[in-house]
């Protein structure tokens, strides 16, 4: 007669429990990492909604950008203890304007976003829009800048979305400042932008926004100046030539 392998059973037994064992803890623990998570996320999209009811803003954006709006608010503002200066004084333009800052990091578009209660097209390298991203890039309606023949189509659409009443940001340094707190050579689009929309400019430097009044002035080339000199007045930075 065959001996009963129930030595060999037994011994099988328990090292296969002891996986089972481990596997349930270890989806436990997935899960209450995600839940923690999930719960630190919309604390922080509360709290966003509840910075901007208190301050009297309205977020620009609606649906899954506004919870990303709203996430990211209170992130700029806790953690990287952002301020904001000189917006008591601030009026939203009603229709269409154009937004011109310095280029310091590659936290300016959100902080630029955050600046206005109105949805902000960005001009952007399309070197700096990772593929990855390209839903995100697609709801924020993104103008890409490829230096080629091509900028012509995406020019005229930023002519034709400030004309329709929209808002675009430019930072017409093209590049993020280096070395820091010196002014690049701003690029003359900025001022044919301007030129061509005849809109409002306002003008965005880390603390605070100054209004740029450019009656009577078509020259793209003098406004292109006049924006890149009035920055530099009010951050009190240097300007190099190359």
């Amino acid at each position: 007669m065959m001996p009963e392998p129930t030595g060999f059973f037994a011994e099988t037994a328990a090292p296969a429990m002891d996986l089972m064992e481990i596997a349930w803890w270890f989806a436990a623990a997935v899960a209450a990492v995600t839940a923690l998570i999930a719960i630190a996320v919309t604390l922080l999209v509360v709290t966003g909604f509840i910075v901007r009811a208190r301050a009297g803003d309205r977020l620009a954006w609606s649906g899954t950008m506004g919870a990303i709006e709203a996430l990211l608010r209170p992130l700029a503002r806790f953690i990287h203890r952002t301020k904001w200066e000189g917006f008591d004084r601030f009026k939203v333009p009603e229709g269409g304007f154009v937004i011109v800052a310095n280029h310091a990091s590659g936290l300016d578009p959100p902080l630029m976003q955050f600046a206005v209660p109105r949805r902000v097209r960005f001009m952007m390298a399309t070197e700096q829009m990772h593929p990855m991203f390209s839903w995100f890039w697609g709801q924020l309606r993104v103008l890409p800048v490829s230096y080629t023949a091509a900028d012509a189509v995406m020019f005229r659409e930023a002519v034709r979305h400030v004309k329709g009443g929209g808002v675009v940001g430019v930072f017409p340094e093209g590049e993020i400042e280096r070395p820091p707190c010196v002014l690049a050579p701003f690029v003359e689009g900025t001022g044919t932008l301007v030129a061509l929309t005849k809109a409002p400019v306002v003008l965005l430097w880390i603390h605070g926004t100054y209004d740029f009044a450019a009656e009577g002035v078509r020259d793209a080339k003098e406004i292109t100046a006049r924006l890149r000199a009035e920055l530099a007045r009010a951050s009190g930075w240097p300007m190099r030539e190359k």
